[in-house]
């Protein structure tokens, strides 16, 4: 569905949620956006990136946003984040969403709300409007973070060993988080494209000193959701190698302890088997000798615990 609105002066804002191909083919033929932008809109595994076409004027501006649904629009796996993407041609911003990200254009609409409401006559360009809704779309990662913190934190609270259903739940958390972090890296390199372009003197792309500020600021940010991810992946990994470690050392205990049972157990079918033989043996004809071959059979179990038990092997 593509919607257009007019900002100020001559500038629009042409939001483009859930397209179709009829909404793409509009798009290449209304603002002449070339064919491998439009593949790169359409890719829901696209990884962030910057691109500007010196030809056309055209700039195109991928971040991959935090998903809020389930699933992906392919209703397969699950999707951590959803590519966002930004053209500038010209006078106009478009932008472009998926199924599971559809809550960009409203917080883009706060973006242009707050900037009216702070100047009667705004000034800003379109590419400063792009960098405050991605500075506002970074913070979504450090509130993804702190939820996935908060979720590792619970599952450390075992006592002797996880469950399985705790094991399930980190090694999802921990997949997921490899999916944040491998995002958030290609969210800086994105960033870090649009200052080296705008940076060289050969490049067309120039921006305004006021751009140049919030470029910094923003690649700031980013790096910073970066630090945060990585940091909370390497924590995740941690907890799954002491998870790992406990249930290592509890399937020795238990090998172990099956292991000196089976041997304390060994003994008396020994001195029953001699016991039931058709040979003479002392004091076999006594009404008391099952006794004596109970008490044969227990003895060496408990000079056999107690040697273990003080050598600390059980």
């Amino acid at each position: 569905m593509i919607e257009q609105h007019q900002l100020w002066r001559d500038l629009n804002w042409v939001s483009v949620d859930e397209p179709d191909t009829h909404d793409f083919n509009q798009l290449r033929n209304t603002y002449q956006i070339k064919k491998k932008y439009i593949g790169y809109m359409r890719d829901i595994r696209e990884r962030a990136r910057f691109d500007y076409d010196p030809e056309t004027g055209c700039s195109l501006l991928i971040f991959r946003s935090v998903n809020q649904g389930e699933k992906g629009s392919d209703g397969g796996e699950f999707l951590e984040t959803v590519p966002f993407c930004i053209i500038i041609k010209d006078q106009n911003l478009i932008t472009v969403t998926h199924p599971r990200n559809t809550y960009v254009t409203d917080s883009l609409k706060e973006v242009i709300d707050d900037i009216k409401s702070e100047e009667q006559k705004p000034v800003d360009s379109l590419m400063t409007i792009a960098f405050k809704l991605i500075f506002k779309l970074n913070e979504d990662y450090l509130d993804r973070i702190d939820d996935m913190n908060k979720a590792r934190e619970s599952l450390e609270t075992f006592q002797r060993r996880p469950s399985n259903k705790q094991i399930t739940q980190l090694s999802n958390l921990d997949k997921r988080l490899v999916y944040l972090k491998t995002a958030a890296n290609n969210n800086v390199i994105a960033i870090r494209q649009v200052q080296v372009m705008s940076d060289a003197d050969d490049d067309p792309l120039s921006l305004s000193n006021t751009e140049v500020q919030h470029l910094k600021d923003l690649r700031v940010e980013v790096e910073q959701s970066r630090e945060m991810a990585n940091i909370a992946a390497e924590i995740a990994e941690q907890v799954v190698s002491s998870y790992s470690n406990i249930l290592d050392n509890s399937i020795n205990n238990t090998m172990r302890l099956l292991t000196v049972w089976s041997l304390a157990l060994a003994i008396p079918p020994i001195v029953s088997g001699f016991w039931g033989q058709n040979m003479p043996l002392p004091l076999a004809k006594e009404p008391w000798s099952w006794l004596l071959s109970v008490a044969i059979s227990v003895i060496p179990i408990g000079l056999l615990l107690w040697y273990l038990k003080k050598n600390h092997d059980i």
